[in-house]
């Protein structure tokens, strides 16, 4: 099973490549926003096929390793605007990817969101961005299974502020899977 395929990225990166992005203008960004909760809910995929035992969990982790491969190569949009915004979803997007794999490996922190966040910025300070990057994905492990991340004031320069927006985006995304849900359900009921 192929849950990430590389037309799927080359897609995204057409859509981009065709797209006005311009700063001033929010909704033109959406593009990068609907790359961010398409691998999300690949991700997501890829974490259900293993609850349903049709794929292991070493095949799962080699089908996010495949997607952070995607997203961690340099691209040139001919344009400073989108590589830089892409750039940005790109930090996001392995950010969400190494969650699922801790996720996968069972890797929790008895830490709280809070702390782990503030130990990020902790690492990211003193030049330990590895480490920084760890406590995030322990944060996003928290977040897969259902905590909320609460309202954080970093600083604007911050990489952990691209990070936490995947986190963030992992969070909208199950929100959104329970509103589906709830719909389909009363669906269900007005048809009896």
């Amino acid at each position: 099973m192929d849950f990430y395929p590389e037309s799927r990225f080359q897609n995204w990166m057409k859509k981009i490549e065709g797209s006005e992005v311009n700063e001033e203008d929010p909704d033109s960004l959406a593009v990068f926003e609907q790359m961010l909760e398409d691998t999300i809910i690949a991700c997501f995929s890829i974490l259900n096929a293993v609850k349903s035992r049709e794929l292991k969990k070493a095949e799962a982790l080699k089908e996010l390793e495949k997607i952070s491969h995607f997203f961690s190569q340099e691209y040139d949009f001919n344009s400073e605007i989108k590589s830089d915004i892409f750039m940005l979803t790109a930090e996001a997007i392995k950010a969400v990817v190494e969650s699922f794999k801790y996720y996968l490996e069972g890797k929790n922190s008895k830490k709280g969101i809070q702390e782990l966040i503030k130990e990020a910025v902790e690492r990211e300070r003193s030049g330990k961005l590895d480490l920084a990057f760890d406590a995030i994905a322990r944060v996003g492990v928290k977040v897969i299974n259902g905590e909320k991340l609460p309202e954080i004031n970093l600083p604007e320069d911050s990489i952990i502020l691209s990070w936490l927006d995947g986190i963030d985006a992992i969070d909208m995304v199950v929100e959104l899977s329970k509103v589906d849900a709830s719909e389909e359900t009363n669906e269900d009921e007005d048809a009896k």
